[in-house]
């Protein structure tokens, strides 16, 4: 409100000088002598309203400014926090990079058209038609000479506004595209130079690019068509005001303080019209940047409370699904009539071939996607009437990839519980084996790892998050076996400490070696998104025709190939 009364003053107190201007040129002009005492005071006055003019236009200029970046500030921030609530699906569909585009790019162009112009339109329209008011009341002939370029303009205005917006819109989408490629190749950089594919992708690169150069230089070239050929009009429009208003004061229906005032009013006129003008390109360039940002904010969780439900504690870890399928698309089941029974702090290894349904099953147990059809309870409990907060809380999960970030150790390691003590952090990661080579790094527990954890090896990582699952101390404890790919030193210190983690939890184990699972209360075989076998590893190994058997045959027999070779 402060910058909206500051900006009307700082734009409208100009126009009182072309006023007494047309008085004193009138004067000087008269056969009269000019009176002194007249001229004096009407500078004193101008001159206190530009005092006037100085101050307000600082106000007007940090205000208005201020507004703009708290408004960015506060879109970048709910779009951030948008993302947060997306549910995993929406990551599947698209690139990092091209999401990480809108939220810096996009909004970035935003802020451009907010801070840059916006805030002036109110004041500029508000000058428009102050000075319209005053060039009828002064000559309505000349005035609507003065306007007979007008129409023109707004037509003009409105081809050019199509053109940008569309052209910026392709290299919008362009950058974007680049951005989530350029993020994915980097994150895989070791892949593309032991593989020397580093000439390929640069190659790749120049083509995109080139793509996106194209669309930005037809951009540039219609925002310098439209500069030119609107400034050529709000140019021309000056000259046959002056052409007719000389010709009129000839004819003496029109002193030549009017023309001056009128001329001096209709330069003023123009201004606005112009930076009217130069807003209308900053929206075509911005509107593409602005309908992306607000496609994302239109886009809803697919993972959402329900109205029934509520906070859960004390869970004990007893897995019922009922009858549960599940599918990504609506023409391929992945799960297809689960019905398992799991009860609490007891040890379960899912076991199948690669797209069997293990991941899926898993998946479902934390919302991450819902189920097609029948459910799931936990505790007796749908999981769909306990909020999304409360169940994941009670579920930690340890991929076999371990996900690390870019910041310290402890940081890392707090992801399990973003309130621990320091003494905190430090029990977890000796229960996770960890504690002993972080105090051997440079910085102990403040040592930088580097972004994924580069800076770790692949066992050394595993432990950070064996030691994120031990300080979170969920009763239900998802694990992706985090030791198949490991040398048997780090393998060995692993399984201690997810001997003594699984210890009192509901453990559900995505089982890739089936060495590893003999001591598991059950193992559950999946196949083609059904449960097709079930019972501890000494009952399944017992059927000489089960899918479990001949997965652990398969696997023995390549260990002794491996073996004797």
């Amino acid at each position: 409100m402060g910058a909206t009364i500051c900006g009307l003053l700082k734009f409208n107190i100009p126009l009182v000088f072309p006023w007494i201007l047309k008085d004193i040129i009138n004067q000087l002009l008269s056969p009269r002598l000019p009176i002194v005492q007249h001229i004096n005071y009407s500078m004193l006055v101008l001159i206190l309203l530009y005092i006037l003019w100085m101050v307000v236009t600082f106000f007007r200029s940090y205000l208005a400014d201020q507004a703009g970046q708290r408004l960015i500030f506060d879109l970048r921030h709910e779009f951030y926090t948008h993302l947060q609530r997306m549910s995993l699906s929406f990551y599947e569909r698209r690139q990092v990079g091209s999401i990480a585009s809108r939220l810096f790019g996009d909004i970035a162009i935003a802020q451009n058209f907010v801070g840059a112009s916006f805030t002036n339109t109110i004041m500029d329209f508000s000058t428009l038609l102050l000075i319209t008011t005053l060039l009828f009341y002064m000559n309505w002939e000349l005035a609507l000479v003065s306007l007979t370029i007008f129409p023109l303009y707004i037509i003009l205005n409105k081809y050019f506004k199509a053109r940008i917006k569309k052209t910026s819109q392709l290299a919008q989408e362009k950058i974007e595209e680049i951005a989530g490629y350029v993020n994915e190749k980097l994150g895989g950089m070791p892949i593309i130079q032991s593989f020397t594919r580093e000439k390929t992708e640069a190659k790749r690169f120049l083509r995109e690019n080139k793509t996106y150069l194209f669309y930005r230089l037809a951009n540039v070239k219609d925002n310098a068509m439209a500069t030119s050929i609107i400034g050529f009009l709000t140019s021309l429009a000056p000259v046959i005001v002056v052409w007719y208003g000389a010709l009129q004061v000839i004819k003496g229906h029109l002193t030549v303080g009017e023309l001056t005032a009128f001329y001096a009013y209709l330069g003023m006129f123009y201004q606005p019209l112009n930076r009217l003008t130069e807003l209308n390109i900053l929206l075509a360039n911005s509107t593409a940047a602005i309908d992306r940002i607000f496609d994302i904010f239109s886009t809803s969780p697919e993972i959402v409370d329900s109205t029934l439900a509520k906070e859960v504690n004390g869970i004990k870890g007893e897995i019922t699904f009922e009858d549960v399928s599940f599918s990504y698309e609506p023409s391929r089941q992945a799960l297809k009539h689960i019905n398992v029974y799991i009860a609490a702090c007891k040890t379960v290894a899912l076991v199948g071939v690669s797209g069997s349904g293990k991941s899926t099953f898993v998946k479902l147990l934390p919302r991450f996607y819902d189920v097609t059809s029948g459910s799931i309870t936990i505790d007796g409990i749908d999981i769909r009437n306990i909020t999304l907060r409360s169940l994941r809380k009670n579920i930690a999960l340890v991929p076999q990839d371990p996900i690390l970030f870019s910041g310290t150790i402890s940081e890392n390691i707090l992801f399990g519980k973003p309130s621990a003590s320091e003494e905190g952090i430090q029990a977890a990661a000796k229960m996770a084996n960890a504690h002993d080579f972080i105090k051997q790094l440079p910085m102990g527990y403040q040592t930088q790892i580097g972004e994924g954890g580069v800076k770790l090896s692949g066992g050394q990582r595993q432990r950070l998050a064996l030691a994120r699952a031990f300080l979170k101390d969920a009763p239900i404890l998802i694990l992706d076996e985090a030791t198949s790919a490991l040398d048997s030193e780090s393998e060995n210190l692993i399984q201690q400490a997810l001997q003594k983690l699984m210890r009192g939890r509901t453990t559900l184990i995505i089982a890739h070696r089936l060495s590893t699972i003999q001591m598991v209360d059950k193992v559950i075989v999946f196949y083609q998104g059904q449960i097709v076998e079930e019972g501890n590893h000494q009952e399944l190994l017992s059927k000489s025709e089960g899918l479990y058997r001949k997965l652990y045959d398969e696997q023995y027999n390549k260990f002794l190939q491996f073996a004797y070779s």
